[in-house]
């Protein structure tokens, strides 16, 4: 009997391990896209909800979602997205900066898509593509996606 409750409680802990917290989060907390061809992938994030803002000329009253985010293998990369908090669609995000060793490139407000699926409750999600204008050359972003948890 004392053999049976040994081996349960070790395939029990087997399996425990085996679906560690970790694997729920593999899929998520990343943003992806290739920059003129090549894929770059930034999951280091930082998000900033921003406190109500109210617009003195509409009296419309919202607020940002701001992420940050760079490479675990690469600091000197850095992106920064924000759109309005809360709101989902096509077109929304209004900032979306790329930063590679200190150059900086914004998205071009002409060729740049973006679709934000997911906005609230802890979760942003959606894709991009487009082009960002550098002050020396222009980028090419395609495939772009981030799925992001937060609290």
């Amino acid at each position: 009997m004392k053999n049976k409750f040994l081996l349960i409680l070790s395939f029990l802990l087997i399996g425990l391990h085996s679906c560690s917290s970790d694997d729920s989060k593999s899929d998520v907390n990343f943003i992806r896209a290739k920059f003129n061809g090549t894929e770059l992938k930034f999951n280091k994030i930082n998000v900033q909800i921003t406190p109500e803002i109210t617009d003195p000329v509409t009296n419309y009253t919202y607020k940002d979602i701001i992420v940050t985010a760079t490479m675990e293998s690469d600091n000197s990369k850095t992106l920064i997205i924000s759109s309005e908090y809360n709101i989902t669609g096509v077109d929304e995000i209004w900032r979306f900066s790329y930063s590679n060793n200190g150059v900086i490139y914004e998205l071009n407000e002409d060729n740049f898509i973006s679709e934000i699926s997911q906005n609230s409750g802890g979760r942003y999600k959606g894709n991009f593509q487009g082009s960002l204008v550098g002050s020396e050359e222009n980028i090419i972003i395609s495939e772009g996606t981030f799925d992001i948890i937060y609290q």
